[in-house]
């Protein structure tokens, strides 16, 4: 299986197909899987790496050390491990606020930045995922965590798209957990990634589901702060934005790729 060290730990990683480097980053409670309709589509064009984030899928999962800095400090091994120069960079959620952080701190690194129903540093988790999370978190009580998790954030697809949340429930039964009995939560700097992302100057696409209420008003929010940038509101679909909306979510991708690949 191919791994990267970063530090003491071990990210695991996929590579696909040939031409420009294309790297992705999952959300929270999920892995790499979660872009398999994405690595199909471009990896005739492109090579696709996809890697798990520490604490999830294949990748070590340590007791502590879960900052965006971490995840950050990993991407950058990653892509220096496998000796990319200049590539492009997607992510959702969890990966969106983590692509964010690491175009702000190494964009001489990207050709173009993507960022789907992103989060960002700054940007205040709504009450109601903060709520799940209100009881005690030992290490003990992971697995029921894990359950609420998973009951609350799929609930609206269990009529809307049930097959969609079967693969999303299956990746989040993987997840180990960790981040949530980390000692350190909620202990880490945080940083203002809304006011740093006015640093950007790459091209950068943003895109949201019309239906996911969370994130979507902070795409709104960062397309009005990176100079550069592009927003694409998918109607009738939430926060899994590339999964729920495949075709779309895909040609909205390859057509803002082709159009950079030129300025490269």
């Amino acid at each position: 299986m191919p791994y990267i060290k970063s530090g003491e730990i071990k990210i695991y990683y996929e590579e696909q197909g040939v031409g420009t480097p294309l790297v992705f980053l999952h959300g929270f409670s999920l892995d790499r899987r979660m872009w398999q309709g994405q690595i199909d589509y471009f990896s005739d064009r492109y090579r696709i790496i996809s890697y798990d984030a520490r604490g999830h899928g294949k990748s070590d999962a340590p007791e502590t050390n879960y900052s965006r800095e971490d995840r950050v400090s990993d991407l950058l091994a990653l892509v220096d491990n496998l000796k990319l120069d200049r590539f492009h960079l997607v992510g959702l959620s969890m990966g969106g606020g983590d692509a964010l952080r690491f175009a702000i701190d190494y964009q001489d690194r990207l050709i173009s930045l993507t960022l789907a129903g992103s989060t960002a540093s700054g940007w205040k988790a709504p009450v109601h995922f903060r709520d799940i999370f209100s009881e005690d978190k030992n290490r003990e009580n992971i697995e029921n965590i894990k359950q609420r998790w998973i009951d609350s954030t799929l609930s609206n697809y269990e009529k809307r798209n049930p097959e969609l949340k079967e693969i999303l429930a299956e990746m989040m039964s993987d997840f180990s957990g960790k981040p949530w009995s980390d000692p350190k939560a909620g202990q880490y700097e945080k940083t203002d990634d809304i006011r740093l992302a006015a640093k950007i100057r790459i091209p950068t696409l943003l895109i949201a589901g019309q239906r996911d209420i969370s994130f979507r008003p902070l795409a709104v929010k960062l397309s009005e702060i990176i100079l550069d940038s592009r927003l694409e509101v998918v109607k009738e679909v939430g926060h899994m934005v590339n999964m729920e909306a495949l075709d779309i979510f895909n040609k909205h991708l390859e057509n803002f790729l082709l159009e950079n690949e030129i300025k490269k």
